[in-house]
């Protein structure tokens, strides 16, 4: 699906971050009011990724800080448009704690808004995205825009990222592939940062 986009712009790794976006209980419990059916297999993934970048940190002796959000309460736009805030409840980490090294909340789609974010990757000298989490077209695709548009290489983690459906899921990805992200897997990732030095 992203053939042609891949070659124009093929995966390369620089001086990541990972972002895991929204992975918590409000998109990922059986129980929440928006519970993303299929999240489950994503999380596994997510959790199998994070997990060999921890290795491979440890492997390589390099920093790949691992940065989760939280989406908690909610912007005026938010409520307005939703009809509802995230209760703390559900602004819980749906993974393990010790599987990230940050996390950060928000109350609106973009993870830099509002948020130290963008101070965070600053002390890091990070360079380069590579985004995991919910929703693709809404917190995941606004905030990868968001970062572009600040400088940063995107990469979207296909089979770590989730949403309401697929349909969702791709048009956002095919989106993104034409102007801002190189969309790969987590295996691509995780060969490409074995490479590096």
């Amino acid at each position: 699906m992203f053939y042609l986009e891949r070659m124009r712009h093929p995966l390369k790794i620089s001086k990541p971050a990972i972002l895991v976006i929204d992975v918590q209980e409000y998109f990922f419990s059986e129980s929440s009011p928006a519970f993303l059916r299929g999240s489950e297999r994503v999380k596994e993934n997510i959790r199998t990724f994070l997990k060999q970048i921890r290795q491979l940190s440890e492997e390589l002796s390099v920093s790949t800080p691992v940065i989760a959000t939280i989406h908690k309460g909610g912007s005026e736009n938010m409520k307005r448009w939703w009809g509802n805030a995230v209760e703390d409840v559900w602004a819980k980490l749906a993974i393990e704690q010790e599987l990230v090294d940050v996390v950060i909340y928000k109350d609106t789609y973009d993870a830099f808004y509002m948020t130290e974010l963008g101070d965070i990757l600053k002390a890091e000298s990070v360079d380069q995205l590579i985004i995991t989490g919910v929703m693709t077209h809404l917190c995941c695709e606004t905030t990868a825009r968001s970062g572009f548009i600040k400088g940063y290489e995107i990469v979207m983690v296909e089979d770590c990222l989730w949403d309401k459906d697929e349909w969702y899921h791709y048009a956002s990805l095919k989106n993104l592939a034409h102007g801002f992200v190189v969309v790969s897997t987590s295996q691509e990732v995780i060969e490409r940062l074995k490479l590096i030095k």
